[in-house]
């Protein structure tokens, strides 16, 4: 986590010093490149202070040894339910309405509703049928 830190804080070293020249080169009348080169180094401090803070807090990780080892950092990431079609209908009501916003925000309110059968689907999927707890 450390490292990751200093990382995020030195692109900011970076991202600053470009929009503050590509702010002169375009004498500040470009109004979206500017802003989003200081944003974006601004961003990085505060993700990386962010990083180093909670390093700071919770001390060294697996990741920070240098000599370690993958098998040092095990543990379970979770639980995925290889069986589940939840998640395709979950994907096919987000792209519905991803799809709104391309052709015509009528459509949304369609792919909302399959998302939301989707979502609630995936989520209470235990709690019902064969394999309830």
């Amino acid at each position: 986590m450390k490292s990751a830190g200093w990382i995020m804080l030195t692109t900011a070293f970076f991202f600053i010093p470009v929009g503050i020249v590509y702010g002169f080169l375009t004498d500040f009348q470009e109004m979206v490149g500017f802003p989003a080169l200081i944003v974006t180094g601004l961003m990085s401090i505060m993700v990386g202070g962010y990083i180093l803070l909670h390093h700071k807090s919770v001390g060294d990780q697996p990741q920070d040894n240098e000599a370690g080892e993958i098998s040092d950092e095990v543990y379970e990431y979770g639980f995925y339910s290889p069986w589940s079609w939840w998640p395709i209908v979950l994907a096919t009501g987000a792209a519905i309405v991803f799809i709104g916003v391309a052709v015509g925000f009528w459509i949304m309110p369609f792919g909302a509703a399959i998302a939301l059968v989707g979502l609630v689907g995936l989520v209470y999927e235990y709690d019902r049928g064969d394999h309830a707890h």
